[in-house]
């Protein structure tokens, strides 16, 4: 067994190909390549950065869309067509307040998330009991109590787990008007109600979905020590880990419209403060809103590229509200603005062994950067994938590369080796890296795979690959 390089841990055999795969941690949070390695030849390619503005899966301007059970092919084309990945679906119970969901209902939120599916499109998922039709009606608006609340949700687990795969982030919803958490008709905004809806909301995701809440406030007081980046990459992650900020009044007043409100300035500055901890490990998200007085919003370039960093804002609402559109396309940043939401994943250098014999190991090093906003939301892990010259993909899953730990602005060493099948048949193969979605149905869909920040060279041979989702290095491995 060829010695491990530069890894926490050795193990595994022929038959697992994914082992031997885990990066060195170093003391810091920081992850860094082994000093030394092996003598055999290695290849190294350098790779370029591009300023390109593409779509990314489970991140960037959202489109705004119908009911989950009521989309339709022409609405999620369109969607496609324009460039986005992610859309926003507010699911309306209004007509369920005091009884179960019917049968037919869950069975049209299965066929909605297919077509999502079908699209290579994933959702921002709110259920709510009411939606305002201005911002001057949700005084009146209707929810439901809480024992019929915790009833669908448990309906609705099924649905959330079975289709978890194309939901990006699940908000909180159910309570108040538009389902954010506040002005309810049933005492929902109790601490204790409040408390037990987030409780059916995390027992109804799957381990690996977050959890977004609309007030810093309830998530402070729930967790007064935000989670740390470990505990959202642990087996088992802790509540504090699986839940997030939606913010639906990004920059539109001194306190972002009750986002903030606290009885002194410094209570609210605290909270700021707080959410910009919080959203550093879980991101946020949400929409610019109507400014009460437009003199107050922050609506300048540089108020949006300084808080959408601070916030680590992952996804915002492309059509609303125009406003702030305007005035970023107008002082020019709104393409930066596309760009930097959620993550930028930009490798600097990949390398690996230049020789390598079937069942025996491979060695590899890379050097990546994250030039976004943002963590990934959801996991995500690199692949190797070895191509033969009949266009035969072996994929090589490098173990221990989960891309939420690509804390924005940082550079990451990383390190380790995978084993090759014993039954690859000797020959040259390509080398390809990719960053293809965790869940198994959607692992071989390109529309979502990862794409990196990096750009095609004639000269070295790299080149993005649209028909499969990965990034040819213009490198060979040759196995004996």
């Amino acid at each position: 067994m060829a010695a491990c390089v530069g890894l926490v841990a050795c193990g595994g055999g022929a038959d697992d190909p994914t082992a031997r795969s885990q990066p060195e941690a170093l003391p810091g949070g920081g992850t860094a390549a082994a000093s030394a390695r092996s003598t055999a030849p290695w290849v190294e390619v350098a790779l370029q950065p591009t300023d390109l503005d593409f779509p990314n899966p489970e991140r960037g301007f959202y489109r705004f869309t119908t009911d989950p059970a009521r989309l339709s092919a022409a609405e999620l084309d369109s969607v496609v067509a324009a460039g986005h990945r992610l859309v926003y679906t507010p699911a309306d119970l209004s007509a369920y307040r005091t009884r179960d969901l019917p049968a037919s209902y869950l069975r049209a939120l299965e066929s909605g998330f297919a077509q999502l599916r079908a699209r290579g499109l994933k959702a921002v998922v709110r259920f709510a009991y009411n939606y305002p039709g201005n911002e001057t009606d949700y005084l009146n608006a209707q929810d439901a109590r809480l024992s019929r609340v915790k009833r669908h949700i448990a309906q609705l687990q099924p649905v959330l787990q079975a289709n978890a795969d194309v939901i990006a982030v699940l908000q909180g919803g159910f309570i108040g008007a538009w389902g954010e958490w506040h002005t309810s008709s049933n005492n929902l905004t109790s601490p204790a109600n409040k408390a037990a809806v987030r409780d059916a909301l995390l027992q109804a995701l799957p381990p690996g979905r977050t959890l977004q809440v609309r007030y810093p406030a309830d998530l402070a007081a729930w967790y007064p020590t935000p989670a740390t980046p470990a505990q959202l990459l642990a087996a088992q992650p802790p509540a504090a880990a699986r839940i997030g900020l939606h913010n639906d009044c990004f920059l539109a007043s001194p306190d972002d419209v009750g986002t903030y409100w606290a009885s002194t300035s410094a209570q609210s500055a605290a909270l700021r403060s707080y959410a910009q901890a919080a959203s550093s490990v879980t991101g946020a998200g949400g929409e610019t809103c109507l400014p009460p007085q437009p003199a107050q919003a922050r609506m300048a370039c540089s108020d949006i590229l300084r808080e959408g960093a601070a916030y680590r804002m992952t996804y915002l609402n492309r059509d609303y509200y125009q406003g702030f559109f305007a005035r970023w396309q107008a002082e020019g940043c709104l393409a930066e603005v596309s760009r930097k939401l959620g993550y930028r994943l930009q490798l600097h250098t990949v390398a690996h062994g230049a020789t390598a014999v079937a069942g025996g190991a491979l060695e590899w090093t890379l050097a990546f950067s994250n030039q976004g906003w943002a963590r990934p939301l959801n996991p995500r892990t690199l692949t190797l994938y070895l191509v033969d010259a009949a266009d035969r993909a072996t994929a090589l899953p490098l173990a221990g590369t989960d891309l939420r730990q690509a804390t924005p602005g940082d550079t990451l060493q990383w390190a380790g080796s995978v084993i090759l099948p014993a039954a690859l048949a000797p020959g040259s193969y390509r080398v390809l890296i990719g960053a293809p979605d965790a869940a198994p149905a959607l692992a071989a869909q390109p529309a979502y795979a990862l794409r990196f920040a990096n750009a095609d060279s004639v000269v070295s041979g790299v080149q993005w690959q649209p028909g499969t989702g990965r990034l040819a290095l213009g490198s060979t491995v040759q196995v004996r």
